[in-house]
């Protein structure tokens, strides 16, 4: 690699699992479809065509981000006529594709059950659990849906993979600098003040039953095990079950493998539920109901100011005493080092759980008709790996906020993320993992698209050949150091603003592009938002905004990469335009005069000396500013 003086960090080991949530539109391009008809989102993924024959959806080959030895799945699916549910996968090792392996059926109308045994060459089923003989490369998932009196819908699928043999690290349970507290709110039910005799045997639908009424749900505890009861194991803990149920009352449930407790959280903080298991032995979690379990599952419902978890415990005498603080370090042991991070993550939508899965997706202030209208509705352009927030469906088009783009909103003052539409399959989920670097080249190279400039990714690993990181959809590619800058941004800003303006010179000569803030595309506030972005440095969107976020400089005081903006003299307090410093008299800027993005003298652009123009002048019909963001 490259050695810089900011050079990439290296990360901390791979994650142990990964898991990959499909249930929008575009996740399911490649897949295999019978008797299935593509659903109105956000209704479903799938409707049943034929309630008399199966319907049945299988993936494409899915590779895996690392090699696994241990695969979980999950399904969500609606039954408004009863019918029931199906989930399989294959996996991929050097021997080839194995057979497939049933997480078993579950009904509504509990006619369920797991499996059974399966083993063969590849691997044996333990119960919800496909453990290999020998490490899997790729996977395929397929569901099947039968019966009912009117058609089932299919809404998600879910795959979750492990190495076992990776080493646990204990930096997942440190807590970050300027943690803050955080706490939802879960209404508390003990399992053991129920009187049934199974009362010590349903700890997971009783944290399911407090998850559904955090959600606003009807949760009652006994109808929630009496549902999830897998007969066959005669045992109410099946995780596919579990979440299965939960699907069909029409919330989203993930049955997933967490490597984190600041995944725990951000799931948390997107409005989701979260239910665990944890296995620990004689006093290795203090203060718990239990002195000991191989195996027992509660809800998460958040952090102490120390960082310490705050959780739901269904084991607890009675509901006064079901909330239990546990320290973040044993409680680590036992959910994230011996259980992997086990989790049922639950939530009415998956809205703040999206994220841009194209190289670029135009983003309209409404759904343009035709190509002629993009002009006069394009506000700007979402790069890859972007997080977005969904607010409604119309058709094939998603509205959304744009949650890395910041807009000031009418108040004058406040800056609030972006509004607009775009291509509902430009989306896809996104684990909610903090981004380690940005793409500081124009453009990467990669096997699938090109990545444009200022993309953050997560860091899974380095090599002699570049950094492994992550691409939307759960994709990887290996980019050489010098494509990245590392986050957050270590170099000081007279290092940046160098960086800065060097950045933004790789631009020049392209044609200017209305709304663009891509590689492929500029404008003038886009160029300043990507030249700035690439260096760790989020500024907002437009021109206007950039110049409510600067700094009031005087010209005599202005540095390189500070900015100058300009504004109509009949209108001096709408900004119409941005532009970098270059030092000594000279700007770059994106521009429609040229129809390019140039460098040039002040007295080019504005025909007058640059050094008698102070702040706020009138120079030749325009207001021009000056702002600093460094």
């Amino acid at each position: 690699m490259t050695a810089r003086t900011d050079s990439l960090a290296l990360p901390g080991p791979l994650p142990r699992s990964w898991t990959v949530v499909h249930f929008l539109p575009g996740d399911f391009t490649d897949a295999s479809v019978k008797n299935l008809a593509p659903a109105a989102f956000p209704e479903g993924a799938f409707r049943v065509e034929d309630s008399s024959r199966p319907a049945v959806l299988t993936s494409p080959e899915l590779a895996s981000v690392f090699p696994f030895d241990n695969l979980l799945l999950s399904a969500d699916a609606v039954f408004p006529g009863g019918g029931a549910l199906e989930a399989e996968a294959q996996v991929k090792t050097k021997a080839g594709w194995s057979p497939w392996f049933s997480f078993g059926s579950f009904s509504p109308a509990r006619t369920r059950g797991s499996a059974g045994a399966q083993e063969n060459d590849f691997g044996r089923m333990d119960v919800d659990i496909l453990r290999l003989k020998a490490k899997a490369s790729a996977l395929r998932y397929r569901v099947t849906l039968t019966g009912g009196s009117e058609p089932p819908v299919l809404r998600l699928a879910a795959a979750s993979y492990t190495d076992s043999t990776a080493p646990y690290d204990p930096s997942a349970a440190a807590v970050p600098a300027r943690f803050k507290p955080f706490k939802a709110q879960l209404p508390p039910c003990s399992q053991m003040a129920l009187q049934v005799n199974y009362s010590g045997d349903i700890c997971s639908p009783v944290s399911m039953s407090m998850a559904f009424a955090g959600l606003g749900l009807k949760a009652d505890p006994l109808e929630t095990a009496a549902a999830v009861l897998d007969p066959a194991a005669n045992i109410y803990g099946n995780w596919f079950f579990n979440t299965a149920h939960a699907g069909a009352r029409g919330v989203y449930a993930i049955l997933t493998r967490l490597n984190s407790f600041d995944e725990l959280r951000h799931f948390l903080e997107a409005g989701a539920a979260v239910v665990v298991s944890v296995t620990f032995g004689p006093d290795e979690l203090k203060n718990s109901p239990l002195k000991k379990t191989k195996g027992h599952l509660m809800a998460v419902t958040g952090f102490t100011a120390k960082g310490d978890v705050i959780v739901n415990d269904p084991a607890a005498p009675d509901d006064k005493t079901v909330e239990r603080i546990y320290k973040r370090s044993e409680f680590a042991a036992a959910w994230l080092k011996n259980k992997y991070g086990t989790s049922y993550v639950l939530a009415r939508d998956l809205n703040r759980l999206l994220a841009v899965k194209s190289g670029m997706a135009e983003f309209y202030s409404m759904p343009p008709a035709d190509g002629a209208e993009r002009g006069k509705l394009i506000e700007s352009q979402l790069l890859a790996n972007e997080r977005v927030e969904l607010l409604e469906v119309a058709g094939t088009w998603a509205r959304a906020r744009a949650v890395e783009q910041t807009s000031l909103k009418s108040d004058g003052r406040t800056l609030a993320p972006y509004e607009g539409w775009l291509p509902l399959d430009a989306l896809t989920f996104s684990l909610p993992l903090p981004p380690t670097a940005v793409v500081r080249s124009k453009t990467v190279k990669t096997d699938g698209a090109d990545v444009s400039m200022g993309v953050k990714v997560r860091v899974l690993g380095t090599g002699a050949a570049g950094a492994r990181v992550l691409l939307p959809g759960g994709e990887t590619a290996v980019l050489q150091a010098k494509h990245l800058n590392p986050l957050p941004q270590p170099a000081k800003p007279e290092t940046l603003r160098a960086r800065i303006l060097d950045t933004a010179r790789l631009f020049l000569g392209d044609k200017y592009y209305w709304g663009g803030r891509s590689a492929w595309g500029i404008d003038c506030s886009g160029l300043v938002n990507l030249a700035y972005r690439a260096w760790g440095l989020d500024v907002p969107r437009n021109a206007g905004d950039q110049y409510a976020a600067s700094r009031r400089v005087p010209n005599g005081e202005l540095k390189p990469a500070d900015l100058i903006f300009s504004a109509d003299a009949a209108k001096p307090g709408l900004i119409t335009h941005v532009m970098l410093y270059s030092g000594a008299g000279k700007l770059i800027e994106a521009t429609g005069d040229s129809n390019s993005v140039r460098e040039v003298s002040f007295k080019e652009k504005f025909g007058a000396d640059f050094a008698k123009v102070k702040h706020g002048a009138l120079v030749n019909g325009k207001k021009v500013f000056f702002g600093r963001i460094l």
